[in-house]
């Protein structure tokens, strides 16, 4: 569990094009488990997690000032409720963000809007966050799918009063 590495990618080798070779910038410091495993008839596929921490937009909080202080940039949606807002948050890289032991201060939070089936969460990178990552509050169709969540304080999808209904997670 105490077992996460950060690397950067220095270089992808594609002449295999069916089993390419990635070269990373540093050495593994730990054996990262990889096996298929059948349970009555049914193949598990165990392996260690790799999430691309990295996006061409960045939302991020103060670099200089986020990690010390633990208050970081923030995406807030409230409206006065059913189909009244659309939020679309797809493929960012959100870092620095999210402010700690405050209540509601989450990197992307959707807050009683009602019915929202417009609206995702597809496909981020939230890293670095010092107050979880997503959280739904009061919300109902939203779809959360496809999201990278590293080095986060609490939970990183967090539905906050089990009132939330009809959401793909």
């Amino acid at each position: 569990m105490n077992h996460a590495e950060t690397f950067y990618i220095k270089a992808i080798d594609r002449t295999n094009i069916n089993n390419p070779v990635i070269t990373l910038d540093s050495q593994l410091l730990f054996t990262h488990f990889a096996k298929t495993e059948n349970y009555g008839g049914v193949d598990f596929d165990i392996r260690a997690e790799v999430g691309l921490l990295s996006r061409n937009v960045v939302f991020r909080g103060d670099p200089e000032t986020s990690s010390a202080n633990m208050y970081g940039a923030i995406i807030f949606m409230h409206s006065q409720g059913d189909d009244s807002i659309i939020g679309k948050i797809s493929y960012i890289e959100l870092r620095d963000v999210g402010q700690a032991f405050k209540v509601g201060r989450y990197p992307i939070h959707f807050h009683m809007v009602g019915n929202i089936m417009q609206s995702y969460a597809t496909g981020n990178a939230i890293h670095d966050s010092n107050n979880r990552a997503i959280t739904i509050h009061g919300v109902h169709y939203l779809t959360v799918k496809e999201n990278v969540a590293y080095n986060v304080k609490g939970h990183t999808i967090f539905i906050e009063d089990a009132i939330e209904s009809r959401n793909f997670i």
